[in-house]
Parts: C-alpha cells; sequence; structure tokens
C-alpha cells in the first residue's frame, strides 16, 4: 500500500512543479531551453539519513508493537542514466544505482548477571528508477523519481548471563519501491550538480525461529555531481543553459515563505534504576509544514550571504504498545514543533538559481505520553520538554518568475540529552526534507555585475 509519505511526495513535488512553469514562458525564450538535457550521463553522490523498524510481535498471548526503532547514518552512491528532452519544458529518464549506507539502529540492556546487545545496520543497497521534471530554467531542472529498490540489512546479537554467552549474525535482502523529489542544475561543460531526498519502504520480513516481524524504511539526503556525455543525436555539452542570462535578478532583499515536506525524528532513550540499565533509539517518521523569512546580500555576481528564520509543526511521532493478560500500555514521543535561526552562504552558477549551506541555532519541542491499564485500573502521564541544539544543510532555490522563487532544502539538525524523568533521558535528532516557495522582494533591481556597467 502507497504510504502517505509517499501520497505526500507526490502532492508537494506537484505543488511547486506547478508554479514553475506560470509566467516564466514568457520571460525565456524557448529557444534557450536546449536539447541542453538529452544524452547519458554519470555521477556520485554522498549524504545522509536514517533507517526507520516496524517491529511486531506475538506470543503467548502477549502482542508488542513499535513504530518504531531507527537510527542514522551517512551514505554514498554512484549512479548513470540517459535523460531525454522530450519538450522545451519537460526532461523524462532512467537511472541506475548503487549504495553504501551505514545506517544502524541498537538496542541494549543490562540487569546484575545478564545483559543483552541487539544491532540492525544497512550496508549495500541498489536501485532503478525512472524519474520526470520540469524546468524552471532552462539549467535548473525539478523533478520526481521513483521505482525499485533492494537493502541488504545484517542484524547481530550477543547476550550474556551467569557464565554463558551467545551470539548470533544474519544478512538479508529486502526488496521494496523508493520515491522522492530533486533538483538538479547544470554548472559548465557538461556537468551538474543535484539534491535528492528519497523514502525508501521494504517488505516485512520475520526472524527465523521466531515470532517478530520487522518491516524497514529508509530516508536518505543525496548531494550529487554528474557529467553528461550527450548522445540520443544530442551534442556531449550544449551551452544554452548556462548561457541564458535574465536581465533582473538580484537576490538582495528580504523575503517570506512556506513549506511542506516530511522526515524522521530517531531519539536516543537511556534508562537507568538500580542495577539495571537500558538503551535504544526510537524513530518516528511523518510530515511537516513551516513558514519561514530571512534577508540575503549579493555581495558579488555569484555570491551571497544571509540569515533566516522557521517556525516548523511536525507529526514525527513513535509509538511502542504492549498488551498482555487483560493489561496493556503504551509510550509515545512526539516531536510536534521546531524552531530555527540561521546564517545561509550560496553560490550562484547562473544568475537565477542558488546553491547554498544553511546552519545555525535549532529548538524543538517533544511531547511524552505514556498510558496504563491494569483491569479496571488506568493511568496517564504526559510531558512537554524543550531541547535545544544545532541544524545543518544543503539546498537548491531556483527563480519562478517575477520576485516567486522555489526551494528543496534538506536539515540535519542535533539537540542536547536531557533528562526528562527521573532515570530516563532523551536526545532527539531530526532528518527533514522542505519544498518551499518564497516571494523575494528584492529580486527585479539590477544585479552586482550589471549595476556596475
Amino acid at each position: 500500500m502507497f504510504s502517505k509519505l509517499g501520497k505526500a511526495t507526490l502532492v508537494v513535488f506537484a505543488a511547486f512543479v506547478a508554479a514553475a512553469p506560470a509566467g516564466a514562458q514568457t520571460s525565456i525564450p524557448p529557444k534557450a531551453y536546449g536539447p541542453v538535457w538529452t544524452g547519458f550521463y554519470v555521477g556520485a553522490a554522498f549524504g545522509g539519513g536514517a533507517l526507520v523498524n516496524k517491529v511486531n510481535s506475538s506470543a503467548g498471548g502477549a502482542t508488542l508493537n513499535v513504530d518504531g526503532l531507527g537510527g542514522g547514518g551517512v551514505l554514498g552512491s554512484i549512479y548513470g542514466g540517459v535523460d531525454y528532452q522530450i519538450l522545451p519544458r519537460a526532461v523524462v529518464g532512467v537511472l541506475a544505482e548503487a549504495s553504501l549506507a551505514s545506517f544502524q539502529t541498537s538496542s541494549s540492556a543490562q540487569v546484575p548477571g545478564a545483559g543483552a546487545v541487539t544491532n540492525t545496520s544497512a550496508g549495500l543497497g541498489w536501485s532503478v528508477l525512472a524519474r520526470a521534471g520540469v524546468l524552471a530554467n532552462p539549467s535548473t531542472l525539478l523533478y520526481l523519481v521513483g521505482g525499485y529498490t533492494g537493502q541488504n540489512f545484517n542484524t547481530n546479537g550477543t547476550a550474556v548471563a551467569g557464565g554463558s554467552v551467545a551470539s548470533f549474525s544474519r544478512d538479508e535482502t529486502v526488496h521494496g519501491w523508493t520515491i522522492g523529489p530533486g533538483f538538479e542544475t547544470m554548472l559548465t561543460g557538461g556537468w551538474s550538480t543535484k539534491l535528492e531526498y528519497r523514502y525508501s519502504q521494504f517488505g516485512t520480513t520475520t526472524a527465523p525461529g521466531t515470532n517478530i516481524n520487522i518491516t524497514p524504511s529508509t530516508h536518505a539526503a543525496r548531494v550529487g555531481l554528474a557529467y553528461k556525455f550527450g548522445g540520443l543525436a544530442a551534442p556531449a555539452y550544449d551551452e544554452r543553459a548556462t548561457a541564458y542570462r535574465p536581465e533582473k535578478t538580484n537576490w538582495t532583499g528580504i523575503y517570506g515563505g512556506v513549506a511542506g515536506g516530511g522526515g524522521v525524528a530517531v531519539t536516543s532513550v537511556t534508562t537507568a534504576f538500580g542495577g539495571a540499565s537500558a538503551a535504544t533509539s526510537g524513530a518516528g517518521q511523518g510530515l511537516l509544514g513551516s513558514v519561514f523569512a530571512g534577508a540575503d546580500y549579493q555581495f558579488a555576481p555569484q555570491a551571497l550571504v544571509g540569515i533566516l528564520g522557521d517556525f516548523t509543526w511536525a507529526g514525527l511521532q513513535s509509538i511502542a504498545s504492549l498488551s498482555a493478560g487483560g493489561a496493556n500500555a503504551t509510550i509515545a514521543s512526539s516531536p510536534n514543533r521546531a524552531w530555527s535561526v540561521m546564517g545561509r552562504v550560496g553560490y550562484l552558477p547562473i544568475p537565477s538559481t542558488l546553491l547554498y549551506a544553511a546552519g545555525g541555532y535549532a529548538g524543538q519541542n517533544v511531547t511524552s505520553t505514556a498510558t496504563a491499564s491494569v483491569g479496571g485500573a488506568s493511568a496517564f502521564a504526559q510531558q512537554d520538554n524543550t531541547f535545544h541544539g544545532w541544524t545543518v544543510g544543503p539546498g537548491i532555490e531556483t527563480v519562478v518568475t517575477g520576485g516567486w522563487t522555489t526551494r528543496l532544502e534538506y536539515r540535519y539538525s542535533q539537540f542536547q540529552q536531557q533528562q526528562v524523568l527521573s532515570g530516563v533521558g532523551l536526545q532527539p535528532s531530526t532528518h527533514t526534507i522542505r519544498a518551499g516557495l518564497a516571494y523575494k522582494f528584492g529580486i527585479g533591481a539590477p544585479s552586482p555585475s550589471v549595476a556596475g556597467e
């Protein structure tokens, strides 16, 4: 079944793609579009993301459901494909990719005289994909990519009790689908760079000899660099995309906008009571929406600096429930509101497209809820905690028309560790993607290069 994250990806992509051609067709000559994007290409990418495992088990009248367990990490990939520019503003293509990831989740527990540790990590992955997109301008492609994906996972564990030690290690391959948005922009000489975010959902597996079912998924962002060779009757390099120079491209000014997207929150949980302790990583995935505002100063023809702030509402909730013998308990952790104040620095490969990095302070509110019932008795507890930390990530922003711009931005946020209850500590982190639409009041003035002429 297509998840709500997959559906949201389509909705978000459709929103900024629908805006991209509006008005631009009258301001950019059709001949400027090429067949610039037609041809074969190869590339490499680096990025990060997170693994989310949904776990459920039932035995002896007891049922456990965890949505989910997870952890973050980095990845590297190589890819190759071919695109065909079927219309002046439309591109379709296919590609294949191999990747190596270090996404890992772990759990441990210890009591006097006994202990156990389990780890699940993602390793080699591969995908066969199709993509389709529209050109916001001759050099910048807004696209949606999706298709088949496979992933290798390794699960290992060790248990110690008294003088006995038991361990296991198991490799398995799972298959599924992947989907996500991306921005790609031409640089020069056949080179291009892209920012892409993909959500991948895999099939359910059952641990041998157990009734434990695991359904993994991943969230991953990639920054890629590719070289296009041409082919399909197109030249190896067509300079029309990077040669196009609109007259009004000054990025200096104040702007405001809205964004939508999704992501995953990974929360490290540690507990210690008496001589017992436990540690695990909870993971919740979901959708988000935000408002943002900022100001940029274009101090050179191809460079700018700026500041921005945003406020985000999110639904990145993880839930664990247990029922047995007429009793049940549920624990939920929900990072639901976040805010940030950041600086950003950017490079303009052409006047209408910005490649940037942003980073700074981030705050996060987390609501923790616990319910329990036994017989006719029940209990409920809820607590809000505010965490402070930092956030960083890359983005691509491009002019749509007039003062309107659209952007795709990946953000990794890491927050402080905090004791939320006696003996219970939390440390949240988030991986998010945001597709935004903004209006900049400064675009329309001459650029620094034009002003000096």
